[in-house]
Order: structure tokens, then sequence, then C-alpha cells
């Protein structure tokens, strides 16, 4: 069965939720296997690479590619 809005409208999938998602957890697992190669597991060493290199966040990931379908 197909999901539908009050209007009556399909409601497909969203393409770009999808895609900025899979960016995300992407950029994710690069973030902590360079934190593992770095670290080594020591939590003081793991708390340095995070304060240098902060995690991607899903607001920044918006942020970057707000308006990238835009005429420059």
């Amino acid at each position: 069965m197909e999901r539908r809005d009050k209007r009556g409208r399909r409601i497909g999938r969203n393409w770009w939720r999808e895609w900025i998602v899979d960016q995300l957890y992407c950029a994710d697992h690069a973030w902590w296997l360079k934190r593992e190669e770095e670290a080594i597991g020591y939590e003081t060493e793991m708390k340095i690479f995070a304060e240098g290199n902060p995690r991607p966040t899903l607001k920044a990931f918006l942020i970057g590619h707000a308006g990238m379908h835009r005429e420059p």
C-alpha cells in the first residue's frame, strides 16, 4: 500500500535525505578510522584528536550543501 499525505498525494522516498545521510555516514566512519589510527585507543589521545579534528555533524553537512543547485 502506498503512503499518501492528507491531500491524497503519493509520498515517495526522499533521495536528498538518503544522499546526505550516506555522505555523513561515510565521513563519520572515515573520522573514526583516522582517530583509531592516530590515538591507538588511549583516552587522552582520543580527546586531543577530537579537539583538533571535530567529528562531522549533520548540521555542518546541511550548511555545506546549502544552495548547491543554484546558478553561480
